[in-house]
C-alpha cells in the first residue's frame, strides 16, 4: 500500500496538525502501557486520523482556501489534538463575544495580567496548582478588586528547558 501521508505534504501552513498528531501518538503510547487506560489509547489512536477539507471563501477578502469540514476527535482530556482544538474553540468564542462586551461596557478599561510561578517538579504540580487556585480566589475577594467587572483566566503548564 501507500506510505502514510502528512497534512504538511499538501499544505505546509497546516504542519501544526502533524505536530499535534505526533504528540497524540506519544501520549496514547503512555496510556497503552496501563491496562486501566487502554480505552483512552484506542480512542486517541483514531483521533483526527481522517480530516476532510473543503474549499471555503472568506467573505471579507474573497480569498478561497481549504477549511476543515469534518473529522472525528477522541475528546480524551489529555489528547494534544483535542486540547489544541479546545484552545482554538475558546479563543474563537472570546473573539466573537468581544465586540458585544465592548458595546455593553463602553466605559470599562482593560488590563492584561500575567501571573507566573517558578517551575516545579512534576510531582509537586498538583500542590502548586491547588495553591495557585487558592491564591487567585483570595486575590479576587480583595476589596481593591471589587470594581473589577470580570476576567478571563487560563492556566498554562509548560516544561522548562531543563526538562
Amino acid at each position: 500500500m501507500s506510505e502514510d501521508k502528512f497534512l504538511s505534504d499538501y499544505s505546509p501552513r497546516d504542519a501544526v496538525w502533524d505536530t499535534q498528531r505526533t504528540l497524540t501518538d506519544s501520549v496514547g503510547g503512555i496510556y497503552q502501557t496501563a491496562a486501566e487506560f487502554e480505552r483512552y489509547a484506542l480512542r486517541m489512536a483514531s483521533c483526527s486520523g481522517l480530516l476532510r477539507f473543503g474549499w471555503s471563501t472568506i467573505m471579507e477578502t474573497g480569498e478561497t482556501r481549504l477549511r476543515l469540514r469534518s473529522a472525528q476527535f477522541c475528546r480524551v482530556r489529555h489528547c494534544p489534538v483535542c486540547q489544541w482544538r479546545r484552545t482554538l474553540m475558546w479563543q474563537a468564542r472570546f473573539y466573537q463575544a468581544l465586540p458585544k462586551i465592548v458595546v455593553d461596557y463602553p466605559s470599562s478599561r482593560w488590563l492584561f495580567l500575567t501571573l507566573t510561578v517558578r517551575n516545579c517538579e512534576i510531582g509537586e504540580l498538583g500542590t502548586v496548582l491547588t495553591a495557585m487556585n487558592a491564591a487567585f480566589k483570595r486575590m479576587e475577594k480583595r476589596k481593591e478588586l471589587s470594581p473589577v467587572q470580570g476576567w478571563i483566566r487560563a492556566t498554562e503548564v509548560t516544561r522548562g528547558k531543563d526538562g
